[in-house]
């Protein structure tokens, strides 16, 4: 605690509240009393003795915490390769992301639809297992084999488009690419 008596002249009071003595000594301090230091804060004006100049360029200040600052490339003419230098860092690790085996969890709707529309029930069965399902079904309802039924053509079109969804789920996540 501090035993120093009230600055406020005629006060015999400790000082227990410190505050700056003027703008210009903010790190020097004057003791008050509660009764005086609420006093000398409702008198307190930091902008006293500025120019509206100088109290403008003083929040213009304020707003980046009155750090210098200086132009992009004003002084640092390799401040854009410092930048390249830092992004290549912190994407390095994400180069070929799209060749990465794909979680079983993570398989999409659309490719599960395409498995069952073929009828494979495992959705980790191999590509060779798959094309096997597919030309068996294709023989079972080609034109040629069952005729020109509307029908079948249409089942036809989406096992086609089945197969093609699961063959590019295979080849852009780099399983097996047997054809």
């Amino acid at each position: 605690m501090n035993n120093t008596k009230c600055n406020f002249k005629g006060c015999d009071e400790i000082g227990e509240y410190k505050a700056p003595a003027s703008p210009q000594e903010l790190r020097n301090y004057k003791w008050f009393c509660l009764k005086h230091i609420k006093e000398y804060n409702k008198k307190w004006n930091y902008f006293a003795e500025m120019s509206a100049d100088q109290i403008e360029e003083f929040i213009e200040n304020d707003i980046i915490g009155h750090r210098k600052t200086r132009e992009i490339g004003s002084n640092d003419t390799s401040y854009f390769e410092k930048i390249s230098k830092i992004s290549e860092k912190m994407f390095s690790g994400m180069n070929n992301l799209e060749n990465l085996m794909i979680h079983p969890s993570y398989y999409s709707s659309k490719y599960l639809n395409a498995l069952a529309t073929l009828g494979v029930e495992n959705k980790n069965s191999s590509m060779d297992e798959i094309k096997s399902r597919f030309k068996k079904i294709v023989k079972e309802l080609h034109p040629d084999t069952v005729g020109q039924g509307e029908k079948n053509k249409d089942k036809l079109a989406k096992v086609l488009e089945a197969y093609k969804i699961i063959k590019e789920q295979y080849d852009n996540n780099g399983k097996s690419k047997s054809q």
